[in-house]
C-alpha cells in the first residue's frame, strides 16, 4: 500500500510537522510504502523519502499574493503543478493531507487532482481553516459565519493577514465547491471530538469524520531529574510552567504574564518558548526562557514543575499538555478546543476562558506535586501512547483503500 503525506512542514518542526512524520514512520514500519511532501524545515537523513515543494521565490510570491489579495492557498501555481506531476508519477493508493495552508500550495489545483486520482483522501485536521472563508480559528473574533457563509472577516488582519481586500466569501465558497466536490473519498481526521463535533457543522458534514487523537512518544517523554530549580536558585518555590511553541494572543500570552505577577511569594512562572525580543516583555517576576529544540531540556523542566498552565484561547488538541502529564506533572487549562478531552479531575482543572483569577486559583489549589498526582497524570497519558494512536491511522487507510476496491489487502 502506498502513502502520500501532504503538510507544510515536515520533521523537526514539532506539532503537525512531528505527528505527520510519526503517522508516515508508523505505516512504512508495516512494510508499506510513502512519500512525505513538505515545504519546510525537513531532517536529513532519518530514512524518510520526502518530496520538497516549491522554493523561497514561491513562498514570497504567496505570501504578497495573501497580503494583497487575501488568496491564500491560491499562490504557488508552478509549485503545486510539480506536486501533482509527483503524485502521478508515485501512483499512491492514498493521500493524507494535513495542514496545506502556508504559503506553499495551490489547493484548487491539488483538489483537481484529488478529484481526477479518485482515490481516499483522508484530511487530518489541525485547524479550522479547511471550513472557513479565511482563518484556522474563530474563537477570539466570535463568528460563526463559517456555519452557513463566510463575508466581511473579522479575522481579516490576523493569519493568513491580508492588509487589503477581503476574499472571505470566494474563499468559502471555493473551498466548499472543491473540497465538498470529493466528499465521497475524503474522510476528516479530527484529533480532538470539539474539532469533529465543529465539522459536523459545516459544509464538510456529508464527509466520513473520525476522532483520532494526537498521540505522543512515552519513551521520550517521561519524569526525568534536572537541575532547573537549583541553577535558577528556586529549589524552595513552586515552579509553575508555560510553554507554547509561539507565544501569541491566541495562547495567552497577556494572561500568562498575568498569572507570573499576581502568584504567591512562594511561586514563580518560567515561559518557555520566547522570541528574544518578547524577554524584555516579560515582568521581573517570570523567568523567561527562549525556543529550544533540546527535548531533554524540555523534559527536565515539565518534570520539575509543580504545575503546567496553559492559557491558550484557541486551540485543538494541545500535545504541550499531553508531554506535562507524560512527566508527572498536573495541568491547569482553559476549557479551551479538546483541552478537557487530555485530561482527568484527578490530573489537572479546567478553566473557564479568560478567567485569569481562574488560572491564580487552580495553580493555588494544585499546590505541591504530589507523588499520587504524578501517577494519576501517567495513568491518564496511557491513553495517547504514540503508537495506539497511530495504528488507527494504518486501520484506516487499510480499511479505505479495500472499499475503494485498490488492493486485496489481508485484515
Amino acid at each position: 500500500m502506498k502513502l502520500a503525506l501532504i503538510n507544510a512542514e515536515s520533521g523537526k518542526g514539532g506539532g503537525p510537522a512531528t505527528i505527520c512524520d510519526d503517522i508516515y514512520k508508523n505505516f512504512v514500519a508495516e512494510g508499506n510504502e510513502g512519500l512525505a511532501c513538505w515545504a519546510r524545515q525537513a531532517n536529513e537523513g532519518d530514512g524518510v523519502n520526502r518530496y520538497k515543494i516549491g522554493n523561497k521565490m514561491d513562498l514570497a510570491w504567496h505570501l504578497v499574493v495573501s497580503r494583497l489579495f487575501d488568496a491564500h492557498g491560491l499562490g504557488s501555481v508552478i509549485a503545486t503543478k510539480k506536486l501533482v506531476k509527483r503524485l502521478k508519477e508515485y501512483d499512491p493508493d492514498i493521500v493524507n493531507l494535513h495542514n496545506i495552508h502556508g504559503y506553499f500550495c495551490n489547493y484548487k489545483i491539488l483538489f483537481e487532482y484529488l478529484k481526477e486520482a479518485d482515490v481516499p483522501v483522508v484530511w487530518t485536521l489541525h485547524d479550522c481553516w479547511p471550513f472557513t472563508g479565511h482563518c484556522p480559528y474563530f474563537d477570539l473574533a466570535g463568528c460563526y459565519r463559517w456555519m452557513s457563509q463566510c463575508h466581511d472577516c473579522p479575522e481579516k488582519k490576523r493569519y493568513p493577514k491580508s492588509i487589503w481586500m477581503d476574499r472571505s466569501k470566494r474563499n468559502y465558497e471555493l473551498k466548499k465547491e472543491l473540497f465538498a466536490g470529493i466528499s465521497k473519498n475524503l474522510t476528516l481526521v479530527a484529533p480532538s471530538a470539539w474539532l469533529g463535533d465543529l465539522a459536523k457543522e459545516s459544509f464538510l458534514r456529508d464527509c466520513r469524520i473520525e476522532v483520532i487523537n494526537n498521540g505522543i512518544d512515552l519513551t521520550v517523554f517521561a519524569p526525568s531529574k534536572g537541575d532547573f530549580k537549583k541553577s535558577h536558585g528556586i529549589e524552595d518555590k513552586k515552579l509553575v510552567l508555560a510553554l507554547a511553541s509561539e507565544w501569541t494572543v491566541r495562547k495567552g500570552f497577556e494572561d500568562i504574564k498575568y498569572v507570573g505577577q499576581h502568584l504567591p511569594e512562594d511561586y514563580v512562572l518560567a515561559i518557555v518558548g520566547l522570541q528574544p525580543e518578547q524577554v524584555a516583555e516579560v515582568p521581573k517576576e517570570i523567568i523567561p526562557i527562549t525556543r529550544t529544540n533540546n527535548v531533554q531540556q524540555l523534559i527536565e523542566i515539565y518534570s520539575e514543575a509543580d504545575v503546567f498552565v496553559n492559557a491558550s484561547i484557541e486551540d485543538n488538541f494541545p500535545t504541550t499538555i499531553l508531554e506535562s502529564l507524560a512527566c508527572g506533572t498536573p495541568v491547569v487549562t482553559y476549557d479551551t478546543g479538546g483541552c478537557r478531552e487530555e485530561i482527568n479531575e484527578d490530573c489537572g482543572i479546567l478553566v473557564e476562558k479568560y478567567n485569569k483569577e481562574g488560572l491564580l486559583e487552580g495553580i493555588k489549589a494544585m499546590g505541591v506535586k504530589t507523588e499520587e498526582r504524578s501517577k494519576a497524570c501517567l495513568n491518564k497519558v496511557q491513553q495517547f501512547e504514540k503508537k495506539k494512536m497511530y495504528d488507527k491511522y494504518n486501520i484506516l487507510f487499510g480499511e479505505l483503500v479495500r472499499e475503494n476496491g485498490q488492493l486485496d489487502i489481508k485484515k
